[in-house]
C-alpha cells in the first residue's frame, strides 16, 4: 500500500475529489454578518473611549476648582493673618467668589467663620474657619473646601 500522507494525497486529487475529502471552497471578501458584527464592535469601542473622555474632562474640571477654592481660603486666611481684626463675638460672613471674580463657577461663596478661643494663659486667640463651595449639590462638579486656622489678635 501507499505511505503518502493524507494532505500530500489531496494536493494530486482533481478538485473535485479534494471537495470529497473535506476541502472548503476558497472564500473572497467578507460575509454582510461579519461586517455587521465588525460594526457592532467598533461602535462599543468608541462609545467606551467617549465615556471615558468625558470623565476624564469632568474629573480635571473639579481638581481645577479645587485648587482654586484652596487657592482663595489660603489667601484670605493669610490676609486675615497679616491683619487680624477679628470681632470679640462669633460672626459668619459670606463673600461670592464664583465667576467673574476667580475661575469658579458663578454662585460660588467663600464662608468665614470667626469665633474666640480662650484659653487659661492666652484671651486673645480666634478661631477661624474658612469653608469655600461651589455648585449644587447634586452637579458633579460641585465640591467644598474647608481651611482652619487660629490667628492671634495684636
Amino acid at each position: 500500500m501507499w505511505s503518502v500522507p493524507h494532505r500530500q494525497l489531496k494536493s494530486f486529487l482533481p478538485k473535485r475529489t479534494r471537495r470529497a475529502f473535506g476541502e472548503k471552497r476558497s472564500q473572497q471578501g467578507l460575509s454582510l454578518v461579519e461586517v455587521l458584527i465588525a460594526v457592532v464592535v467598533i461602535a462599543i469601542g468608541l462609545l467606551a473611549i467617549a465615556g471615558t473622555l468625558g470623565w476624564v474632562s469632568r474629573s480635571g474640571a473639579k481638581l481645577r476648582y479645587q485648587k482654586v477654592a484652596l487657592a482663595l481660603a489660603e489667601s484670605e486666611l493669610a490676609k486675615l493673618e497679616a491683619e487680624p481684626k477679628l470681632p470679640a463675638t462669633p460672626t459668619t460672613r459670606f463673600v461670592n467668589v464664583g465667576r467673574p471674580v476667580s475661575d469658579l463657577p458663578r454662585g460660588a461663596q467663600m464662608i468665614i467663620y470667626s469665633e474666640p478661643y480662650p484659653t487659661l494663659t492666652e484671651k486673645r486667640l480666634r478661631r477661624v474657619r474658612i469653608e469655600v463651595r461651589w455648585g449644587a449639590p447634586s452637579d458633579p462638579l460641585s465640591g467644598r473646601i474647608v481651611r482652619e486656622r487660629l490667628i492671634c489678635l495684636r
